[in-house]
């Protein structure tokens, strides 16, 4: 009998949509945001921005939660670290045009957090006990911080967060309690709409409603399908940016 929920594709595939999303948001909406002024128009613009970024904050978590369960299941660590650094060198020159408008080394791609945060929790594997496993996860996410990764040390501490506490009893209550600390202290992001000031990353709590839902159940073991969902982050990063450059 099929277990019943939300299966790892179908997880991904929530992420991929939401995070691409945001990205569309943080790099075309604002440009033309940036360039329509002031008026309706402008205010418009400024509301689809902020919706998209609501709705992008969904992604990052369950990215983190489907590394911390690849990390647990994987028969091979050096190829799936091997898959993540491949991830990050494809990905930074295309985080870089997408965001920043040119290479720069001030400020890495999310898939080198993903990359610290896998060692961190391969680190952690080999610590029986709960507090060394922190201890040795931390410098993993001091390195992230000190390279200015995308959500940088926080980042690696919301993985280890989802391996800590995956076999946990009540683990959904321990994770909403461990993000909403994380966000809260080391992801400060508001937003204003009118008089209305809102923590934006506080709506990556709605994430934990689909990794509840997660069975654990794969549809396939296609590696064209494995190595799409790699890909994927590199290639519309391309895209967005060729898009901006196109429209000027």
């Amino acid at each position: 009998m099929k277990k019943q929920g939300i299966s790892q594709e179908a997880l991904k595939l929530i992420a991929c949509v939401t995070m691409f999303i945001d990205h569309v948001g943080a790099t075309l909406v604002l440009e033309w945001y940036r360039h329509a002024g002031t008026g309706t128009s402008a205010w418009t613009l400024y509301q689809i921005y902020v919706l998209m970024r609501i709705i992008g904050r969904i992604a990052f978590p369950i990215y983190c939660f489907l590394l911390a369960e690849g990390a647990h299941y994987t028969r091979n660590p050096k190829q799936y670290a091997l898959r993540l650094a491949i991830g990050a060198v494809l990905s930074e020159l295309p985080f870089d045009l997408a965001f920043w408008g040119g290479w720069t080394w001030a400020h890495q791609s999310v898939m080198l957090t993903m990359l610290l945060g896998f060692l961190a929790l391969e680190a952690m594997a080999k610590c029986d006990n709960k507090l060394l496993k922190v201890i040795v996860m931390l410098p993993f996410a001091l390195l992230a911080e000190w390279m200015q990764t995308d959500y940088g040390g926080a980042g690696v501490l919301l993985i280890a967060l989802f391996g800590l506490t995956r076999e946990l009893p009540h683990r959904w209550l321990l994770q909403l309690a461990g993000m909403t600390a994380i966000i809260y202290f080391l992801i400060p992001s508001w937003f204003h709409i009118g008089q209305v000031r809102f923590p934006l990353e506080m709506f990556a709590l709605v994430a934990l409603i689909p990794i509840a839902l997660y069975c654990g159940r794969k549809t396939t073991s296609s590696k064209a399908v494995q190595w799409g969902f790699y890909l994927f982050y590199p290639v519309h990063l391309t895209v967005l940016y060729l898009i901006s450059q196109f429209c000027g």
